[in-house]
């Protein structure tokens, strides 16, 4: 498993739209912490996730989110 960083932005009249998504959507991610900016103007949200390969990272979210969002693969470092 690889871990990637999903990076959803949308516009700021489609909030709603991006948290209705969810409804009736099964996944880890539902009713899990997300970090977001919507309520400071930026309209991203950002997930932390384990995953086979990008696809499957991004199966993770709704459609409406996964056509806007890329997954970044990541590795977990120390900084000196």
């Amino acid at each position: 498993m690889a871990t990637f960083l999903l990076h959803h932005r949308h516009g700021a009249g489609e909030c709603a739209a991006s948290f209705a998504a969810w409804s009736g959507f099964t996944s880890p991610l539902r009713r899990g912490p997300a970090h977001s900016t919507c309520l400071s103007g930026g309209h991203a949200l950002w997930w932390v996730v384990e995953a086979a390969d990008r696809n499957a990272a991004l199966s993770l979210l709704p459609a409406f989110l996964a056509r806007r969002a890329k997954a970044t693969e990541v590795r977990r470092i120390r900084i000196p």
